[in-house]
């Protein structure tokens, strides 16, 4: 019963890793009732080194295991050297990870791994990252009862123990707020939004989506300041920005994209919120470009009635000031009108006790947790 690593090499081999995912998840029901198969299409593209701008400034590799001649495994092994002269530490990444329910299979996988990102003079490994810390990353430990929702990880409970067992202890845990619509104080909440509104002097509005290019930058500009104290943030290169706001712009909405202005015109806050595309996308089983995807995914995408919130952010001279409340406040506004009863609010790192205390505000319940496990290698 030996186990065999096989390097990813290709068009083909990365499509047979993609695809792997199925044998985890369609052949047990109570995962297949819950996760959302990945766009085949799109983890093409984020695997492909040549085409995706992280690569720019990073490297992949990509290994499968077999067991007894079947696909038992996969992983990624990531390289990213902007995070490391920005953190001015030597950690690798590891993301794509699925496996079999067996502990050799899985420390086979992460044997080669480790092994690559030694290569590459690294003394450390943390994950699940996929592939970068601006994309999808956590592992779930809490709130396997439900769905994910767009862009947000699933994996089945037992992926835990097998990471730690190899001997992984947790980096930082992340948690997803869940906000029911008809649970916020709407009246209280837009009490503090007017009275910050006025005393900062600030106005509020949504994204012009016929200026797309320049909106973004503002967001670009305001996202970077922002974040750039958080664990593990890597700002991104523009070519990594825009990349994102083109795939992200055909499904984002006027009225889910909020911008906070001074009283010079000057874009001091940002929100982003998409509508959880992850419930049509339950049902085309990751190609939604067939002539039957393109149909289903119309057809269960017709009436969302929730979102994901991804992403808040306000200039650091205006943090602990109240600017959330407004953004907060449109957001409800526009979902209780428009018949979306639920949100989530994700990730927040759990040491963020600001963000916490945020979401408790407008009703919000912690109910799924993410691991970011690390090792010394």
């Amino acid at each position: 019963m030996s186990i065999e690593i096989r390097r990813v090499e290709g068009k083909r081999d990365r499509k047979q890793f993609i695809r792997f995912a199925w044998d985890i998840y369609r052949k047990d029901e109570r995962l297949n009732r819950y996760w959302v198969p990945p766009v085949i299409s799109d983890y093409m593209k984020t695997l492909d080194t040549a085409r995706y701008p992280l690569y720019d400034h990073a490297d992949l590799a990509l290994f499968t295991a077999w067991k007894n001649g079947q696909m038992a495994g996969t992983i990624a092994a990531i390289e990213n050297r902007r995070h490391n002269e920005v953190h001015q530490d030597k950690v690798g990444f590891w993301g794509f990870f699925e496996c079999i329910d067996d502990q050799k299979v899985a420390d086979a996988l992460f044997d080669a791994a480790s092994a690559w990102l030694r290569t590459k003079g690294l003394d450390a490994m943390r994950g699940p990252v996929s592939p970068s810390m601006n994309d999808q990353c956590g592992m779930l430990v809490k709130g396997f009862d439900s769905a994910p929702v767009f862009l947000m990880l699933y994996n089945p409970e037992y992926y835990n123990r097998l990471v730690v067992n190899y001997g992984h202890s947790t980096g930082q845990e992340l948690l997803a707020w869940y906000i029911d619509q008809k649970k916020i104080d709407i009246g209280r909440l837009r009490k503090i939004a007017a009275h910050v509104q006025k005393r900062e002097q600030l106005t509020i509005r949504t994204i012009r989506m016929n200026d797309f290019q320049n909106e973004v930058e503002k967001i670009r500009d305001i996202y970077n300041k922002a974040w750039e104290k958080n664990w593990g943030f890597v700002p991104m290169t523009d070519k990594e920005f825009d990349h994102m706001a083109k795939s992200l712009k055909p499904i984002a909405k006027e009225h889910f994209i909020y911008f906070v202005e001074d009283r010079d015109g000057r874009t001091i806050g940002f929100s982003l919120t998409l509508p959880d595309m992850n419930i049509p996308l339950k049902h085309v089983n990751g190609n939604p470009l067939t002539p039957w995807g393109l149909f289903k995914f119309w057809w269960y995408g017709r009436n969302i009635s929730a979102f994901r919130t991804i992403t808040m952010g306000v200039l650091p001279e205006y943090r602990n000031k109240g600017i959330d409340s407004m953004l907060n406040v449109h957001i409800a506004d526009y979902g209780g009108r428009f018949g979306l009863f639920s949100s989530e609010m994700s990730w927040v790192l759990k040491s963020n006790e600001a963000m916490s205390k945020l979401a408790k505000v407008i009703g919000g319940i912690p109910y799924k947790e993410y691991v970011i496990y690390e090792k010394s290698i």
